[in-house]
Parts: C-alpha cells; structure tokens; sequence
C-alpha cells in the first residue's frame, strides 16, 4: 500500500470530526434564528440590554461556574475511584475541566471521550473500562437532574410565592425519568456475571466489551446509590441558586423554580448537536423565561450573557492547563488524535 494513503486515512478523522463542528454550529445557528424570528426580538433592544448588565451578579456566575465544575468533580470522582483507586479530587477537577473544554468545541459530548482518552493515557487503564464508568458517572448525573426536583419544588412552596412547577417542567422530568430508569435497568444488565461470562467464566464477546462491562461493574452499587443520592443533585442546586443571582444583572428576579426551569429548558435543548449548545441554549433558554413571563428582548440578552460566563473562563482555565501539561492542539501528537483512536487496541 503507498505510504500517501496512510496519510490520507490519518487526516481523514480530523477532517471528519470538523465536519461535524461545523454541521453543528450550524445547527445552532438555526435554532437561533428561528427562536429570533418566532419571538420578534429587537436587535436593538437586545443589544441596550446586554451593555447595560450589572456586572457584579456576572461575576459570580463566572465564579459560580468554577464551583460548579467542584461539585461535578466530587460526584465524578466518587464514581471513578472504583477503576482508579488513586485518583485525587484535584485530578478529578482537572478531567471534568478539560472535558467541558472538549465539550465547548466539539459536538455530541465529544469532550467526554476526549476526556477517557486523557485519563486512558496517563493513568494505563483501559480506555473501555475508564468509558464504562464514565457512562455510570453519566447516568449519576441525570439522576441527580431527577432528584433535585422535589428539593426545589419544596423550596418554592416554602417561599411566600407558594410557586408550583409548570405543567411543561413535570412533562420534560417524566420523560427524563422514564430515560433515567432504562439506562439503569441496561447497566444493571450489562454488570451482571450471566452476561459478562460464560458457564468456563470467560468474558463473553471481544476485548473491548469485556473491559466496557468491567467498567459498568466496577462501582460498588449500594454505596453508589447512597452516596450519588446526595452528591447527584448538587450541582443542579448549586447552578439554579447561580442563574437566581446571575439574573440580576438584568435586573430580573428569577424564583428557584423559574432558574431551575430555564436549566432544564437548556438541558433538553443539549440533544442539538451544536458545540458548546451554541445557539440552542440561548433558543431553548429564552423560549423557557418567555413561558415564565420574561420579556423576550431580556430574555436572550440574560442567557446569551450567562452561557459566556459559563464557557469562556472555564475553556480559557483548561486551554491554561493542557498548555502547561504539554498538550498540543494541532498538528500530530494532538490532543484531538484522541477521537480518532480506538477506545481499546484490538486482541492479537
């Protein structure tokens, strides 16, 4: 074969993975658009509002998001101890930063696999195993999406408001619940011995599957559920009383049940794959805060502010730390060769 090829398929997964940026990006823009058209939004408008922000709530919703990636990390490093025993809360920061950085650029939670490949490389264990818990870790998360729910709803009807939940927020949460049960009832099938080995206690299937399954299974389950019961539905908390406080910059008084709506509108919006939700998160976001009564205008001006305050610091801090670690970002030997890798090397 001559060597030209070679070259080629090396280049063809790069140029495939900025396809998909692009084709993404697009998507987001789309989304925009339409949301700008539908509600008639004034550039003009939108523009005064967005000079005009406070920047005292900003800047806590920049340090908000730091503290966020913190208690992400906590609930990620819970999960992940059990296939590395001697990983540190620091380096579990670390992964989730350099994840959510991959995440900003790169659509369909690229980041994610970005980030088993990271870890994959320099701890040597399988990269498989490492995805396996990472999907646990997935399924944690949107747990705690679940479980934050009746916290918030109990805080609202504390409040002298005695606001209730939307008819729209119960309908997104069954559905998300429903998901939530399946993935669980398909990782507790994949951990299971029956499935795994045979009657001669051999994996069953190819290497890879092995090592995926091993790391459904490597969570000790009954701690898992206890400890994620509490730690899951932090960062949801955390990034609810955020957007409250962040909402002031435009001088809106967001409640705990609107903040938590807007969050859960820009998650469901997450399933267009455009990098960093850029434009569906501003779309889904201010679709959400019109149902809530917000001005259209202000609406966007607050979620296009709050998404920076949410992606730039936190891409500028992990761009800072693979620099320092010797990454490099183009050419070969890129951090981005890791999507073109395969999860785990082939059996001889």
């Amino acid at each position: 074969m001559p060597p030209v090829t070679g070259a080629v398929q090396k280049k063809a997964p790069g140029r495939a993975v900025l396809i998909r940026v692009l084709l993404g990006a697009l998507a987001g823009l789309a989304v925009v658009s339409v949301a700008v058209v539908y509600l008639r939004i004034s550039r003009r408008n939108f523009t005064q509002d967005v000079l005009s922000a406070h920047p005292g709530p900003l800047l806590f919703a920049v340090v908000g998001g730091f503290v966020l990636m913190g208690f992400q990390s906590l609930r990620w490093w819970t999960v992940m101890r059990s296939v590395l025993p001697g990983l540190g809360w620091g380096h579990a920061y670390r992964a989730i930063l350099v994840g959510f950085f991959f995440n900003s650029l790169l659509p369909m939670r690229g980041g994610d696999l970005l980030r088993v490949q990271y870890l994959g490389r320099r701890t040597g264990v399988s990269r498989a195993k490492l995805l396996g818990n990472e999907v646990v870790d997935h399924f944690s998360d949107r747990w705690g999406w679940v479980a934050a729910f009746p916290i918030i709803c109990l805080v609202s009807l504390a409040l002298p408001a005695h606001e209730r939940p939307p008819p729209w927020l119960y309908r997104a949460l069954a559905i998300m619940a429903c998901l939530v049960a399946a993935v669980a009832t398909a990782l507790l099938a994949m951990r299971s011995g029956r499935w795994r080995r045979d009657a001669q206690g051999r994996h069953r299937g190819p290497a890879w599957l092995a090592n995926l399954r091993e790391g459904f299974a490597a969570a000790n389950w009954r701690r898992l559920l206890l400890v994620e019961t509490l730690l899951a539905p932090l960062p949801w908390l955390w990034e609810s009383l955020v957007i409250l406080v962040a909402s002031r910059a435009l001088d809106l008084s967001l409640t705990p049940m609107q903040a938590y709506g807007a969050l859960t509108a820009w998650n469901l919006a997450s399933i267009i794959p455009s990098p960093g939700n850029a434009g569906s998160f501003e779309a889904s976001g201010t679709l959400a805060l019109g149902w809530l009564g917000v001005p259209a205008d202000r609406a966007l001006a607050f979620v296009f502010l709050y998404h920076l305050t949410q992606v730039l610091p936190g891409m500028v801090a992990a761009a800072a730390l693979l620099a320092a670690e010797g990454e490099t970002f183009f050419g070969r030997g890129s951090v981005f060769e890791g999507l073109a890798e395969p999860i785990s090397p082939p059996t001889p």
